[in-house]
This record gives C-alpha cells, structure tokens and sequence, in this order.
C-alpha cells in the first residue's frame, strides 16, 4: 500500500477480528435450535428471523428474546417462563464465544498498533445479544472506542455509521483513517464514500468459512486499497500513524 497519512484505524468486528463460524458445530443454527427448543415451525421461525436481521441491528429494544416472544404469541405458543435465558444462550452463544476466544493473531496485531500510538476504533452492525460479551473480550482494552450498530441507531454502509467514530476517538477525521474489514453488507465501498483514507479487506475468516462464494470475495478484494489474510500484516503495512496534522 502506498504510504498514505493517516492516525487512526477503525475495524469491523465479526468476520474481520474474530469469527463466530468458527464455534459453530455443524449443523448448529441458532434459529433452527430456537424454533426446536419451543416447538415451533422451523421454516417458518427461520424466515422470521432473518427478515429482522436490519431492524435487530438498529434498535435495543425489542431485545431478541422479546422478538421471540412476539413470533410465539402469534403463533399462539406459550412457552414456560424457564426457557427464556435457554433461548437467549443460543441466540448469542457463538458471538460469545468469537469475542472471549480470540486468535492471538488478533491479540498482537491489536496490542503493537496501539503501542506504536495508532487510535483504534471498532464499528460492528450487530444486535444487541450479539455483542454483549464485548467488555469482556481480551480485545476490548485495545480500543479508544466502540460503536455498535444498535446503539446508533445506523448501520454500515450508511455514512452515519462511520461518522458516529470521529467524537468518539478523540476528534480523528475520517481522512485521517483506515477502515479494514471483511467487506460484508458493502461496508469497504461505505467506507470509500464515507472519506476514509484507505480501505483494507481482512480476507482471512471469509475465504475458508464458507459464507460467500470466491467470486464474492474476489469482487470486494477488487474494493479494497490492500488485502491481508492475517491481522499481524497490517504491522509491516501500518509501521507508525502519522501526527500533527
């Protein structure tokens, strides 16, 4: 990548840092073992659910149990009163997981950017279960800031997402950054738009779990200013930020 002058790096979190895929047990799908726990239709609950994947990701409340609970009442299934934490575990049991369990990898990478004086922010389209084990991830104390979709109110690619960072790390203008991240939901041609400095695809997790095509992939590599496969590159690529401008 061409020396560029930047101070700040903000990251995607699933799929880019860490990678729930990796503690899912085949066949394991969260909807499908909810709609198994409480007896309802799976094809049905499964359609559910993902057609509120964009709006889980904007709001807090309905929580994602309390979205479960409304799918059962129209389905007019009463579960007992005991099954709901049963259903919140599944619900975020591989996110958990990816945030508790990061590759050290990850770690490094992390730890020598900010010691080399990188501001480093995170910026992930996530509900509000997917990210609660957040404070306690290893990860967590690398960062000068957090943004999580649902707390917003935007999500990637939508330039209000990526100008919740700025305030938040300290005054960093978007010029002054870089995005890396696996470019899912178009966020690297988000990022472009939204005046970051550089755009950086982490190919690493989605070229071996499975959930896009090569093709797919070899489109958002095309997106993207550099591509690394492991975090730890980005240290021969980001030697130091640039101050004082």
């Amino acid at each position: 990548m061409e020396h560029v002058r930047a101070r700040a790096i903000a990251f995607d979190l699933f799929h880019t840092l860490v990678d729930p895929e990796e503690f899912r047990v085949p066949p394991f799908r969260r909807s499908i073992a909810v709609a198994r726990l409480l007896g309802l239709p799976e094809d049905a609950f499964d359609a559910y659910w993902n057609a509120q994947s964009a709006a889980r990701q904007l709001v807090r409340s309905p929580t994602v149990v309390e979205r479960v609970q409304a799918f059962c009442r129209a389905q007019g299934v009463t579960p007992p009163p005991d099954v709901w934490p049963r259903v919140d575990e599944l619900l975020g049991r591989t996110c958990d997981q990816a945030i508790r369990h990061p590759r050290r990898a990850a770690r490094t990478a992390l730890g020598e950017l900010r010691r080399r004086g990188w501001t480093l922010g995170l910026l992930s389209n996530c509900d509000e279960r997917e990210h609660r084990a957040w404070p306690e991830s290893p990860l967590a104390p690398f960062f000068h800031a957090a943004v999580f979709s649902c707390d917003i109110g935007h999500a990637k690619p939508s330039p209000e997402a990526y100008a919740a960072l700025p305030p938040r790390w300290g005054g960093v203008p978007l010029r002054d950054a870089i995005f890396v991240g696996d470019g899912n939901g178009g966020e690297l041609a988000g990022a472009r738009a939204a005046g970051f400095a550089r755009v950086i695809f982490q190919s690493g997790f989605v070229a071996v779990n499975g959930l896009r095509p090569a093709a797919e992939n070899e489109r958002i590599r095309r997106q993207s200013d550099v591509t690394i496969s492991d975090l730890r590159e980005l240290l021969d690529i980001l030697p130091a930020p640039e101050h004082g401008r």
